[in-house]
């Protein structure tokens, strides 16, 4: 079988949603802070934009596990394979951080007295659901999708014109999920945390997994180039782009609307906004990636791709850099106040990025941290997918 061509701007992508990742985490405490202020818009706008940023994680996983995957035979060689890398890459780092933010988490309470039985217990139910701090969550997801990924490739493999209804089966699916999860929350049957089911993010996963097995065909309509422009694509490139935007400003002005003037609407309305941003987002970064790449060689580009190809070292480290900012006594009006927070998501940015980058570059077992190191790629001449 081929080797697989590499697409280096998937690091830009994933740059960009790190970038929004953080820029959630920087403005979490703005939407109480801030409340009957003028800064109170522009921070919630920041905050609930940037709400693609987890499921275009998702969406890229599902991409790059299906482009890698798809046309290989599904042997047991091929799944030891699998698994033993992300037990490596992604379990142990984990593992490692979630005794971290345990630690951060119980020396931040003043809990150390607590009886060692309650505290194995505490412990042991973050790690199972990722609850020991805010963001690990998400591992929790990707390790359902590892479990799941085996299931759903089989199925595409036997049955390859299903993949093109792969994001219709994922809609389905999450939304089946959504309105019984509703009626069981709403009528006292259970009360799960739904955010952090795989199954409430299927619609990004199976959407990654389509475009990654007709990925040859739809790349002349997914990537922006001037032949393209000129052949006429250009045209539903701007009415994506406008949907995009449209779906994310209504999505904040619900949002802005229950905080301020109290109104009560059906939850159904946020989940499909955000859903619908969501997944138009997925598109959007995916084409912005390869407008940002060019031929690879602007400093814009390379900054980018470093940041990307460490983001899940900065994933797993920023919110404990941004922890101890907070600590900081910061003080004044609006402006400082706009500075502070814009001066948190810069330190949680590039101070996880700097640690990362030097501990892959000095550090031989940086991968206990931080997963697998980043790859050494040259620039290409010129713009190739």
């Amino acid at each position: 079988m081929a080797q697989k061509e590499r697409i280096p701007q998937l690091d830009i992508f994933r740059a960009i949603a790190i970038i929004a990742v953080i820029a959630i985490h920087a403005t979490s405490r703005t939407l109480a802070e801030t409340l009957d202020t003028s800064l109170f818009h522009p921070f919630l706008f920041i905050n609930k934009f940037s709400q693609f940023a987890v499921p275009s994680f998702v969406f890229l996983s599902g991409f790059v596990l299906f482009y890698n995957y798809f046309d290989r035979r599904l042997s047991g060689k091929t799944l030891a394979k699998f698994y033993s890398r992300r037990l490596i890459y992604i379990i142990v780092p984990y593992l490692v951080f979630s005794v971290l933010y345990f630690i951060l988490k119980m020396t931040a309470g003043h809990t150390w007295g607590m009886p060692l039985n309650e505290q194995a217990a505490k412990f042991g139910k973050y790690l199972w659901t990722g609850t020991a701090y805010t963001h690990l969550y998400y591992i929790i997801i990707i390790i359902q999708f590892y479990v799941l990924f085996p299931l759903m490739l089989w199925c595409l493999q036997k049955v390859r014109r299903l993949a093109a209804w792969a994001p219709v089966i994922g809609l389905a699916l999450q939304w089946g999920f959504v309105l019984l999860n509703k009626y069981m929350a709403n009528h006292g049957y259970w009360q799960l945390s739904k955010g952090s089911l795989a199954i409430t993010y299927f619609s990004y996963f199976l959407l990654g997994a389509a475009i990654a097995v007709y990925y040859s065909s739809l790349k002349k309509w997914l990537i922006p180039t001037r032949e393209g422009w000129r052949s006429g694509k250009g045209a539903s490139w701007v009415v994506l782009w406008l949907l995009w935007a449209a779906a994310g400003i209504v999505h904040v002005e619900l949002w802005f609307n229950n905080y301020t003037k109290k109104t009560v609407i059906n939850s159904l309305w946020y989940e499909g906004f955000s859903n619908l941003h969501a997944l138009l987002s997925c598109l959007v970064l995916f084409q912005l990636s390869f407008l940002l790449y060019g031929a690879g060689r602007s400093l814009l580009a390379r900054l980018l791709i470093s940041a990307g190809a460490c983001s899940f070292g900065i994933y797993l480290l920023h919110p404990a850099l941004l922890f101890f900012y907070r600590k900081l006594p910061l003080h004044g009006g609006s402006l400082a106040y706009t500075a502070a927070i814009a001066g948190g998501w810069l330190v949680a940015f590039a101070g996880s990025w700097l640690v990362v980058a030097l501990v892959f570059r000095y550090v031989k077992p940086a991968w206990v941290l931080f997963g697998s190191a980043p790859q050494k790629v040259k620039p290409a001449p010129k713009a190739t997918v």
